[in-house]
């Protein structure tokens, strides 16, 4: 399998079909990255409290915990990873773990876009170019017409 994923081009009709699922996987992303999140900052207070032992005949009950915990963020991460290449199968990049963003390959007048779809929105509504995050979204059916008309050579 090569390095380099093929990404498809899909409709707005195609990515609303995905949503059910791709709910469902966001759903498990925020939550997993809200404890992930919770969980590190607990590890590094820990770590600047209690600092790691250069000895490990030294180990502490605090020493033991922090590892323990280290080694649970990285199998956690690893989930998150799992996460993030179920909603690649389905045409979808995960953008923002913690707003619940996903962004597909779409198209709009030939030009390449992605549909933006944010956790709570019954269906597809936004798109922008590039790596444009939140703020530089646009309205599916607003936007179209100005894109179509000449925006497509600006930057967002």
């Amino acid at each position: 399998m090569s390095e380099q994923q093929e990404v498809n081009i899909l409709s707005v009709e195609d990515v609303n079909q995905r949503l059910p699922l791709v709910r469902s996987i966001i759903r498990d992303v925020m939550e997993l990255h809200q404890d992930l999140q919770r969980r590190q900052q607990r590890l590094q207070e820990l770590r600047r409290r209690y600092p790691a032992q250069s000895v490990p005949e030294d180990d502490s009950v605090y020493e033991q915990e922090v590892r323990q915990m280290e080694s649970e963020l990285v199998s956690d991460h690893d989930r998150m990873g799992e996460f993030q290449r179920e909603l690649q199968e389905i045409g979808g990049r995960l953008s923002n773990a913690e707003q619940g963003t996903v962004d597909f390959r779409g198209e709009i007048s030939g030009e390449p876009v992605w549909y933006c779809w944010n956790v709570g929105e019954s269906t597809v509504q936004y798109w922008h170019r590039d790596e444009c995050g939140g703020e530089n979204r646009r309205h599916l059916e607003t936007e179209t017409t100005a894109a179509q008309a000449s925006e497509f050579g600006q930057s967002c």
